[in-house]
């Protein structure tokens, strides 16, 4: 995937945050879009974007990830647009933050239907076109709680978990076949999750893991780890007691979710 003009990306969870950053970050390279959200007249405003910024072509559907038949028609449909997929960015997901007791069942449910199984149907959607042309990848956006774990974001970092294990094990059974799989674990970045807060020298910009992801499509590594970008040398897992400080910084919050 050394170059991305003309290529056919999908981004999930394109309306805000680091989907919006993505989709324009490939719009810049002369990518070929399609994207996907709940809210469909923010997305088509991305599309715009987009387009000035320089995508070849942009394509939007509303789905919610988390239901199987809408994740699949939103792959059937760029399926359709572009004839095959290039890149998959699995970037839909929500959080929740607060004691796990206080955590509402249906709460529990609809994050890991998005975070998890959304991925799952997306995945599962692509991945035969890809096998058959040897080529593609996708690019897992986790974060650095899946393999840190964040007090008051239990299931959240439950969920990222669970994407990391996956991608590892479908890196896996995909190997030899020329389809690549990475993992992008943003750490803390400047998006609706955050809306209420300051950003500080340690909450890094949408911006910064969109060129992360656009880099891993283009020369795809095994995991990309980022924490904010002053600390971004630093940025591996074995850097424990680093990572237990920079979670531990997270401001204890009940009931707060953000959806994209």
């Amino acid at each position: 995937m050394g170059r991305l003009r003309g290529a056919s990306v999908l981004v999930t969870g394109a309306s805000s945050g680091i989907g919006e950053a993505t989709a324009l970050a490939f719009a810049r390279q002369g990518s070929r879009l399609a994207l996907c959200a709940r809210r469909l007249d923010r997305l088509q405003s991305v599309a715009e974007r987009c387009r000035a910024a320089g995508a070849v072509a942009v394509t939007v559907r509303r789905a919610d990830v988390s239901r199987r038949a809408e994740a699949q028609a939103f792959v059937a449909g760029a399926l359709g647009d572009f004839e095959r997929v290039d890149v998959l960015v699995n970037n839909a997901g929500f959080g929740w933050r607060g004691p796990l007791q206080d955590m509402p069942p249906e709460q529990v449910e609809a994050l890991f239907a998005t975070n998890v199984q959304g991925l799952i149907w997306t995945t599962q959607a692509v991945l035969p076109g890809m096998l058959e042309l040897n080529s593609g990848v996708i690019v897992n956006v986790a974060s650095v709680v899946g393999f840190r774990a964040a007090p008051y974001s239990a299931v959240y970092s439950a969920s990222k978990h669970a994407v990391v294990g996956l991608s590892h094990a479908l890196r896996g059974e995909l190997s030899g076949s020329g389809v690549k799989v990475t993992v992008v674990y943003p750490g803390t970045t400047d998006t609706e999750f955050f809306e209420n807060e300051t950003p500080g020298p340690l909450m890094q910009p949408a911006s910064a893991v969109a060129a992360a992801i656009v880099r891993a499509a283009r020369r795809p590594r095994r995991d990309v780890i980022m924490v904010p970008y002053r600390l971004a040398h630093l940025a591996e897992p074995l850097f424990g007691g680093l990572m237990d400080h920079l979670i531990g910084g997270f401001r204890r919050r009940q009931g707060r979710s953000a959806r994209p």
